[in-house]
């Protein structure tokens, strides 16, 4: 890609590194742009907000409760709605990401103690998937930039609790 008029506004560290057909980061930058930094106090309110609606909205699945749940876990976390939002957009990509991965590892795991024709084959392809979905982790950075994603993965262990809690709750409907 041709250089960006952005380089000069304090976006270098999103280098424009495209170069061939694949423009699958083509957009990346200016996501990057547009997204909230992310920073330990904002991803504190932010796992106050799912603690507090978890904890709030507990066995109920109508719609009125889920929606005071939610407006209770908005006042508790301090944040604005949009703020709440977009962060809760960037925990479900980072989680999502790292869920995917934690379960291919368990069955690599569990494969790699069978001794049975196909399990190479397996194996290999489970591998691949764990190496596929450790790049898209890492293409996060692109978009979220790299403090954010270093802040995230200090905290994984947590985030995906509370990121298969969410998911329980919500596709229980």
């Amino acid at each position: 890609m041709a250089p960006s008029i952005f380089d000069d506004f304090s976006y270098q560290d999103i280098r424009n590194v495209e170069s061939g057909t694949d423009l699958s980061a083509a957009d990346d930058r200016t996501l990057r742009m547009a997204a909230l930094p992310l920073d330990e106090a904002m991803l504190d309110a932010l796992i106050r907000f799912q603690e507090t609606f978890l904890a709030h909205v507990g066995a109920l699945t109508s719609a009125e409760a889920m929606a005071a749940a939610h407006a209770e876990a908005v006042r508790i976390s301090g944040l604005a709605p949009q703020v709440v939002e977009s962060g809760t957009a960037l925990l479900r990509a980072f989680c999502g990401r790292r869920w995917a991965v934690a379960q291919l590892q368990a069955r690599l795991a569990r494969w790699a103690t069978l001794d049975t024709p196909d399990a190479p084959e397996l194996r290999a392809r489970l591998q691949q998937e764990v190496a596929k979905q450790e790049r898209a982790t890492d293409a996060l950075a692109r978009r979220y930039g790299d403090t954010t994603l270093a802040l995230l993965r200090q905290r994984e262990a947590p985030l995906l609790d509370l990121h298969s809690r969410l998911t329980r709750l919500l596709s229980r409907g």
